[in-house]
Protein backbone atom coordinates (compact mmCIF):
# COMPACT_ATOMS: atom_id res chain seq x y z
CA UNK A 1 0.00 0.00 0.00
CA UNK A 2 1.32 3.25 -1.21
CA UNK A 3 -0.81 6.82 -0.78
CA UNK A 4 -0.68 9.98 -0.61
CA UNK A 5 -3.25 11.94 1.33
CA UNK A 6 -4.30 15.88 3.22
CA UNK A 7 -3.41 15.74 6.60
CA UNK A 8 -6.70 17.71 7.04
CA UNK A 9 -8.60 15.20 5.55
CA UNK A 10 -6.97 12.11 7.45
CA UNK A 11 -7.28 14.00 10.49
CA UNK A 12 -10.85 14.19 10.44
CA UNK A 13 -11.44 10.63 9.50
CA UNK A 14 -8.97 8.94 12.14
CA UNK A 15 -10.24 11.10 15.06
CA UNK A 16 -13.47 9.53 13.88
CA UNK A 17 -12.60 5.99 13.37
CA UNK A 18 -10.38 5.60 17.04
CA UNK A 19 -12.96 7.11 18.53
CA UNK A 20 -14.84 3.60 18.34
CA UNK A 21 -12.04 1.32 18.75
CA UNK A 22 -11.62 -1.04 21.88
CA UNK A 23 -8.84 -1.07 24.01
CA UNK A 24 -10.01 -4.53 25.27
CA UNK A 25 -6.93 -6.81 25.96
CA UNK A 26 -8.28 -10.20 25.08
CA UNK A 27 -9.01 -8.69 21.43
CA UNK A 28 -5.95 -6.36 20.65
CA UNK A 29 -7.31 -6.13 16.82
CA UNK A 30 -10.12 -4.10 18.22
CA UNK A 31 -8.12 -1.37 19.03
CA UNK A 32 -7.40 -0.69 15.37
CA UNK A 33 -8.20 0.90 12.32
CA UNK A 34 -8.43 -0.76 9.28
CA UNK A 35 -6.88 1.05 6.56
CA UNK A 36 -7.54 0.32 3.05
CA UNK A 37 -6.17 1.94 -0.36
CA UNK A 38 -8.95 1.33 -3.24
CA UNK A 39 -8.27 3.23 -7.10
CA UNK A 40 -8.85 7.03 -5.61
CA UNK A 41 -9.88 6.54 -2.02
CA UNK A 42 -8.46 5.62 1.51
CA UNK A 43 -11.08 3.64 3.71
CA UNK A 44 -10.97 3.77 7.21
CA UNK A 45 -13.15 1.31 9.08
CA UNK A 46 -13.43 0.75 12.96
CA UNK A 47 -15.75 -1.48 15.80
CA UNK A 48 -15.82 -2.05 18.96
CA UNK A 49 -18.09 -4.94 17.91
CA UNK A 50 -21.35 -3.35 19.23
CA UNK A 51 -20.49 0.02 16.72
CA UNK A 52 -18.70 0.29 13.75
CA UNK A 53 -17.54 2.71 11.61
CA UNK A 54 -16.71 2.88 7.58
CA UNK A 55 -15.15 7.06 6.03
CA UNK A 56 -13.54 7.35 3.34
CA UNK A 57 -11.10 10.05 1.87
CA UNK A 58 -9.54 11.35 -1.43
CA UNK A 59 -6.51 9.78 -1.77
CA UNK A 60 -3.80 9.60 -4.58
CA UNK A 61 -3.30 5.99 -4.50
CA UNK A 62 0.19 4.71 -5.92
CA UNK A 63 -0.27 1.03 -4.87
CA UNK A 64 -3.69 -0.62 -3.57
CA UNK A 65 -3.55 -2.79 -0.53
CA UNK A 66 -4.41 -2.36 3.08
CA UNK A 67 -3.70 -3.11 6.69
CA UNK A 68 -4.67 -2.55 10.28
CA UNK A 69 -2.88 -0.05 12.77
CA UNK A 70 -3.36 1.08 16.29
CA UNK A 71 -5.88 3.88 16.53
CA UNK A 72 -4.59 5.94 19.29
CA UNK A 73 -1.08 5.66 18.01
CA UNK A 74 -2.04 6.56 14.62
CA UNK A 75 -4.65 9.36 15.52
CA UNK A 76 -1.98 10.94 18.03
CA UNK A 77 0.60 10.93 14.87
CA UNK A 78 -1.39 12.31 12.38
CA UNK A 79 -3.53 15.36 14.79
CA UNK A 80 0.33 16.25 15.32
CA UNK A 81 1.31 16.76 11.81
CA UNK A 82 1.29 20.39 10.22
CA UNK A 83 -1.43 20.64 7.13
CA UNK A 84 -0.53 19.20 3.67
CA UNK A 85 0.42 16.02 2.48
CA UNK A 86 0.76 13.08 4.35
CA UNK A 87 3.08 9.87 2.32
CA UNK A 88 1.91 6.67 3.93
CA UNK A 89 3.80 3.13 2.74
CA UNK A 90 3.15 0.16 4.38
CA UNK A 91 5.76 -2.91 4.60
CA UNK A 92 5.87 -6.37 6.09
CA UNK A 93 3.02 -4.66 8.64
CA UNK A 94 4.74 -2.11 9.19
CA UNK A 95 3.11 1.65 7.92
CA UNK A 96 6.10 4.29 7.20
CA UNK A 97 4.47 8.18 7.51
CA UNK A 98 6.60 11.01 6.27
CA UNK A 99 5.50 14.62 5.95
CA UNK A 100 7.81 17.18 4.97
CA UNK A 101 11.11 16.26 7.24
CA UNK A 102 8.97 14.31 9.65
CA UNK A 103 9.15 10.64 9.33
CA UNK A 104 7.73 7.78 11.41
CA UNK A 105 7.44 3.98 11.54
CA UNK A 106 4.32 2.33 12.78
CA UNK A 107 3.97 -1.32 13.78
CA UNK A 108 0.70 -2.50 11.97
CA UNK A 109 -0.99 -5.87 11.84
CA UNK A 110 -2.74 -8.03 9.13
CA UNK A 111 -5.95 -7.12 7.68
CA UNK A 112 -6.77 -10.82 7.78
CA UNK A 113 -7.60 -10.70 11.33
CA UNK A 114 -10.14 -7.78 11.49
CA UNK A 115 -13.55 -8.05 12.29
CA UNK A 116 -15.56 -8.60 9.06
CA UNK A 117 -18.24 -5.58 9.11
CA UNK A 118 -21.64 -5.17 7.21
CA UNK A 119 -21.16 -3.81 3.09
CA UNK A 120 -24.47 -2.62 2.63
CA UNK A 121 -27.87 -2.03 4.72
CA UNK A 122 -30.07 -4.76 4.47
CA UNK A 123 -34.10 -4.81 4.34
CA UNK A 124 -36.38 -2.81 6.78
CA UNK A 125 -34.18 0.22 5.93
CA UNK A 126 -36.03 3.26 7.11
CA UNK A 127 -35.69 7.17 7.21
CA UNK A 128 -36.62 9.32 10.52
CA UNK A 129 -36.68 13.14 11.17
CA UNK A 130 -33.52 13.72 13.46
CA UNK A 131 -34.97 16.45 15.06
CA UNK A 132 -37.98 14.55 16.84
CA UNK A 133 -35.88 11.50 16.61
CA UNK A 134 -32.79 12.40 19.09
CA UNK A 135 -35.51 14.65 20.59
CA UNK A 136 -37.39 11.22 21.57
CA UNK A 137 -34.23 9.97 22.09
CA UNK A 138 -33.54 11.94 25.16
CA UNK A 139 -36.86 11.02 26.92
CA UNK A 140 -35.93 7.49 27.45
CA UNK A 141 -32.46 7.23 27.70
CA UNK A 142 -32.61 8.15 30.96
CA UNK A 143 -34.00 5.54 32.18
CA UNK A 144 -31.99 2.93 30.10
CA UNK A 145 -30.46 0.26 33.13
CA UNK A 146 -26.08 0.61 33.93
CA UNK A 147 -26.55 -3.22 35.15
CA UNK A 148 -24.94 -5.19 32.48
CA UNK A 149 -25.80 -8.01 34.42
CA UNK A 150 -29.34 -7.65 32.97
CA UNK A 151 -28.41 -6.88 29.44
CA UNK A 152 -31.96 -6.92 28.41
CA UNK A 153 -32.46 -3.03 29.99
CA UNK A 154 -29.29 -1.99 29.00
CA UNK A 155 -31.15 -0.56 25.58
CA UNK A 156 -34.16 1.04 24.38
CA UNK A 157 -36.76 -1.01 23.22
CA UNK A 158 -38.37 0.17 19.31
CA UNK A 159 -41.12 -1.09 18.75
CA UNK A 160 -42.52 -0.42 15.07
CA UNK A 161 -46.90 -1.18 14.87
CA UNK A 162 -48.99 0.20 12.00
CA UNK A 163 -46.16 2.80 10.94
CA UNK A 164 -45.40 4.26 14.25
CA UNK A 165 -42.62 3.76 16.47
CA UNK A 166 -42.95 3.99 20.30
CA UNK A 167 -39.44 3.89 22.14
CA UNK A 168 -39.30 2.48 25.52
CA UNK A 169 -36.88 2.19 28.41
CA UNK A 170 -36.96 0.69 32.17
CA UNK A 171 -34.22 0.40 34.23
CA UNK A 172 -36.57 -1.87 36.93
CA UNK A 173 -37.85 1.37 38.56
CA UNK A 174 -38.13 3.88 35.97
CA UNK A 175 -40.16 3.42 32.75
CA UNK A 176 -40.38 5.67 29.87
CA UNK A 177 -42.24 5.29 26.63
CA UNK A 178 -42.25 7.98 23.44
CA UNK A 179 -44.20 7.95 20.80
CA UNK A 180 -43.46 9.86 18.03
CA UNK A 181 -45.55 11.42 15.80
CA UNK A 182 -44.17 10.97 12.05
CA UNK A 183 -45.56 7.93 10.46
CA UNK A 184 -42.85 5.55 9.38
CA UNK A 185 -43.04 3.16 6.76
CA UNK A 186 -41.79 -0.15 7.60
CA UNK A 187 -43.54 -3.83 8.29
CA UNK A 188 -44.15 -4.56 12.36
CA UNK A 189 -40.87 -4.68 14.28
CA UNK A 190 -39.95 -5.10 17.63
CA UNK A 191 -35.91 -4.40 18.13
CA UNK A 192 -33.50 -3.54 21.28
CA UNK A 193 -30.68 -1.10 20.54
CA UNK A 194 -28.06 -0.72 22.87
CA UNK A 195 -28.08 2.72 24.78
CA UNK A 196 -24.02 3.21 23.62
CA UNK A 197 -25.10 3.25 20.11
CA UNK A 198 -28.43 6.04 20.75
CA UNK A 199 -25.80 8.43 22.52
CA UNK A 200 -23.21 8.09 19.65
CA UNK A 201 -26.28 9.73 17.46
CA UNK A 202 -27.99 12.18 20.11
Amino acid sequence: MKLTVLQENLKTAVALSSHFTSPKAQLPILGNILLKADKTKLTLSSTNLEISVKTSIAAKIEEEGEITVNGKTFNDVVSNLSSGSIEIESFQEQIKITSGKFKSNLLGSNSADFPTLPEKLEKNVFSLKRDEFVNSLSKVLFAVSTDETRPILTGVLFVFKSKNLHLVATDGFRLSEVKLKSEIEIEDLKIIIPKAVLYELT
